[in-house]
């Protein structure tokens, strides 16, 4: 059996193949916030994952003997890494990260850090283990207990009991209903925006229901959109990238400004796929940006992972511009 380390470097060679394969397949604007497919957050973390994967399975294939390796057959797995499990009844289903049936746990590893005053299980993490816990309760499988761990490597960890976990399945049954009774309905019609449910919405460039209720006051919980008009374009020339600033006369969104300059926007983001550039007048949209200011002018700096900047048709527009998605 091959060691290890030759293993692993294998599974890595496997995994930058497939990765660069998926990479040349995506929207050229992904192509072009990220200019290889190393660049991507997170790359190493999950090709190192891939490497530790083939690792364990290479041993758990390793030659032994027949007895041994049908003894091996025959009992039942005691880990489970990133596996699905689906409900009795066919409707919900979840793929935790890790199932330690000997510690009567699930893992979920968490990849982004949480504020220092946030409880050590948030209430959306709760929910999130407690169904998991009833789909793995559902498939026979005992746990008892749901672990966070975060970045560094510490562990939080929430006692689940049946009850919870039952509670939570009901839950995601009613959720579920009420979603299969409005599918098929116009989208604007039964739109609920909210700060708390447009937070990860990836509808938010689009739904006009959200630009219609945004505020303020949802800056912190939403993030930062921006609907404005184009006042004034300056270029400039950064690490031979050309970029541009953007002053917009803020119409709608969650920042409190009358004026917002989104600053050192890659030129390149705005004109993909042959996209006109934006010009003065037009209306831009701006989802996801940072803003480093509040009150009079505000600066908005984009984010490479999530910010995307749309152009908005005039029958959209509150008063008027013209221009396509450049997202």
């Amino acid at each position: 059996m091959q060691d290890d380390e030759a293993i692993g470097e294998s599974a890595r060679e496997m995994f930058d193949r497939q990765a660069a394969i998926a990479y040349a397949g995506t929207h050229a604007l992904l192509r072009v916030k990220y200019r290889s497919v190393e660049d991507f957050p997170y790359y190493y973390l999950y090709r190192e994952r891939a490497a530790l994967l083939a690792q364990r399975v290479a041993k758990r294939r390793g030659s032994s003997s027949p007895a041994a390796v049908l003894v091996r057959e025959a009992t039942p797995a005691t880990r489970l890494i990133e596996t699905t499990l689906t409900s009795r009844d066919g409707l919900i289903f979840g793929r935790p990260d890790y199932v330690d049936l000997h510690a009567h746990e699930i893992v979920d590893y968490k990849t982004g850090a949480s504020a220092d005053d946030a409880p050590a299980v948030s209430p959306a993490e709760k929910r999130q283990l407690n169904l998991y816990v009833h789909l793995a309760l559902e498939n026979g499988l005992p746990v008892s207990r749901g672990v966070i761990v975060r970045p560094g490597g510490r562990r939080d960890v929430t006692d689940v009991t049946e009850a919870q976990a039952k509670a939570e399945g009901r839950h995601a049954r009613e959720v579920l209903e009420a979603f299969n009774q409005i599918a098929g309905r116009p989208f604007d019609t039964v739109a609920q925006p909210a700060a708390e449910t447009c937070q990860f919405c990836p509808c938010v460039p689009f739904c006009e229901s959200f630009w219609r209720d945004a505020a303020s006051a949802w800056l912190e919980e939403c993030g930062t959109h921006i609907e404005g008009r184009i006042t004034s374009i300056t270029e400039s020339l950064i690490q031979g990238n050309q970029v541009l600033t953007f002053e917009l006369e803020v119409s709608r969104g969650t920042v409190d400004s009358a004026r917002v300059f989104v600053e050192q926007v890659p030129e390149s983001w705005t004109t993909v796929e042959g996209c006109p550039r934006p010009s003065i007048g037009d209306v831009l949209r701006i989802i996801h940006g940072r803003v480093t200011s509040s009150g009079g002018a505000s600066v908005v700096k984009i984010d490479r992972t999530l910010t995307s900047i749309w152009t908005v048709p005039a029958r959209t527009a509150p008063s008027g511009g013209a221009g396509t998605n450049s997202d």
